[in-house]
């Protein structure tokens, strides 16, 4: 093969290479043509444009919001005034101070449940006013900026204070008589006052009279130690117990007695009714639900 042949092309090739070398050209071409038309086109900031004014309104609109609503909260519109005294005025003067209808409404409320004001800051504490407010009305308040304590109570506490020669008066070696005795004679025991002096009567009277010394004991609240040290005063008499009739008494009466719950109450009526009159106190034994024990203890207290 020539060398020749290497640099030599057929129609086809020749055709080829023309075509790219003009696109090539072209292509050359292009560039300043595609510079020149960015340069001359102008971008279309439309949409941006209208998101920013619509933006600017949104923050005007907030504005003239948030300055009426301070203006509002700072100052109050057609107010009146006088001098008043908040615990006395009417709903009217209220709205003359500039108290809205829900405000004076709360106010109504408050004074019908029996509150008041003291002092002219205690007026700042009704709901929904303002510093700003209460500052234009406060000078007008007709009530005491501070409450003036009065000490009149120590003196009084010292005078009712009970004096010791009460207490030493007591006479530890007087016999008192448990049955007999009133809360005055009772509070002559050592360890009883005139507490313990009420217990003792109140149950002396639910049982009808103690039977025993010991039953003092059984009295509610009773300190421990207390019957101990009582116990050389004390003497009881028994002549005159109040006894219950079981031939005639109801379950409800039977039941008032300290000893006898419901149960026992309506065992014992039960029994009368359907086998007639006791005959005996003994006939208590034919009832199942009483013991020895218990029959032993109430038997003082009964009679047919």
């Amino acid at each position: 093969m020539k060398i020749n042949d290497y640099f030599s092309f057929t129609q086809g090739e020749k055709r080829g290479v023309v075509f790219f070398l003009l696109l090539i050209f072209l292509l050359l071409l292009s560039f300043p043509l595609l510079d020149f038309l960015k340069k001359n086109e102008k971008p279309d900031f439309s949409e941006f444009e209208n998101a920013i004014n619509e933006f600017e309104k949104t923050k005007k609109t907030n504005n003239t919001t948030n300055n009426s609503f301070k203006q509002e909260e700072n100052t109050v519109e057609n107010i009146e005034l006088f001098s008043f005294n908040p615990n006395t005025i009417s709903s009217e003067e209220w709205k003359k101070l500039g108290f809205k209808d829900w405000q004076i409404k709360t106010i109504n409320k408050y004074k019908s449940k029996g509150g008041s004001w003291k002092t002219k800051s205690d007026v700042l504490r009704i709901y929904g006013i303002d510093t700003a407010h209460y500052e234009q009305l406060e000078p007008y308040i007709l009530l005491p900026e501070k409450i003036a304590y009065q000490q009149k109570s120590f003196p009084t506490y010292e005078k009712k204070t009970f004096p010791k020669s009460e207490y030493q008066k007591k006479d530890y070696s007087i016999k008192v008589d448990i049955n007999t005795a009133d809360t005055t004679a009772l509070k002559q025991l050592k360890g009883i006052g005139i507490g313990y002096a009420k217990r003792i009567v109140n149950y002396r009277e639910e049982l009808g009279g103690f039977i025993s010394i010991q039953q003092l004991n059984e009295v509610w609240g009773l300190a421990p130690g207390t019957f101990e040290k009582c116990l050389p005063q004390l003497e009881i008499s028994v002549e005159n117990i109040k006894k219950i009739n079981i031939n005639t008494a109801t379950s409800d009466e039977l039941r008032n007695h300290p000893y006898i719950n419901w149960k026992i109450a309506n065992s014992i009526e039960k029994y009368r009714k359907a086998n007639g009159k006791y005959q005996s106190l003994d006939d208590l034994k034919k009832l199942h639900l009483l013991d020895e024990e218990f029959i032993t203890k109430i038997k003082p207290y009964l009679t047919i």
